[in-house]
């Protein structure tokens, strides 16, 4: 029996589209770019390598066969979400209702709600747990602190919600004095909630990826992003290859983007060319 690795380290297709021979050789085990023009196959590659890897028949005029290396890690696919899934019903876009899952408890076992209750199941380990929500609140805040929005968990519902700082401050009488407390304190206007349907399509998408990343644990995984720099500000997409290593260093990271700041800050030389992986 062929002996597993972590990572995918070479990923081959028979006649894409009926048409293309594709073989990836020498895939890195940190970062891979996948760049090319419209058209070209990055999104169909992507999409066979998920399902490859998530055993998922595929189809005939998609390629005649498929195969790679045999992995013993988890296999997540974050695909681009710039559409509503229904705009003529008004109904949740399918960006949300993915944040919604990997946050709220899914059935699953796999949502940050599930792992806050680990502190409950595992008391031995609610130190490191919540020490790791620490650091993760810390890093989420240190991108949305231009907006004035801080993670936190709802005390009254228990649930992960955003908070943004009274600019009301002090309550105050019709003649200007403040409103103290019976114990002496000055009364604030309390501070606004923000629910995360409530954030921008820019807001839910890094906090999808980054939510997906941490609760990966800093163990082997792979990640596949399509396009991930939609909807991201371009300070965000400079910083997000980092950010995701940070949050999780074993992951292997295999994404397709038009963006250069995807790719500004180092990453030049995980580039890698789809025409350049065509056999002839």
């Amino acid at each position: 029996m062929e002996e597993k690795s972590k990572y995918i380290a070479s990923f081959q297709v028979q006649k894409m589209w009926q048409r293309v021979d594709v073989r990836w050789d020498n895939i890195h085990q940190d970062v891979n770019i996948l760049v090319g023009i419209n058209g070209c196959g990055k999104t169909t590659l992507l999409n066979l390598i998920s399902d490859y890897y998530s055993g998922q028949k595929i189809k005939k005029n998609i390629a005649e066969f498929v195969s790679g290396t045999i992995i013993d890690s988890p296999v997540t696919y974050i695909r681009s979400f710039d559409i509503p899934a229904n705009a003529k019903r008004k109904t949740e876009s399918m960006l949300l209702q993915a944040l919604k899952n990997i946050i709220n408890q899914n059935g699953e076992g796999t949502s940050f709600f599930d792992y806050r209750m680990k502190m409950l199941n595992f008391p031995a380990k609610a130190g490191i747990i919540r020490k790791r929500i620490e650091n993760f609140f810390q890093l989420v805040n240190s991108l949305f602190e231009e907006t004035g929005k801080e993670i936190m968990i709802d005390p009254q519902n228990n649930t992960l919600v955003f908070s943004i700082k009274s600019t009301g401050g002090a309550l105050i009488t019709s003649d200007g004095q403040r409103i103290m407390t019976a114990d002496g304190d000055v009364l604030c206007v309390e501070d606004e909630k923000i629910q995360l349907d409530q954030l921008s399509s820019g807001e839910k998408q890094i906090l999808l990826i980054l939510t997906t990343v941490f609760l990966q644990e800093e163990k082997p995984n792979v990640l596949l992003m399509d396009e991930p720099e939609i909807s991201l500000h371009i300070t965000w997409q400079d910083r997000l290859i980092k950010l995701i290593r940070k949050l999780n260093p074993n992951c292997q990271l295999i994404l397709t983007t038009h963006s250069p700041n995807i790719f500004a800050n180092g990453w030049e030389d995980k580039i890698v060319f789809i025409q350049d992986l065509e056999e002839r």
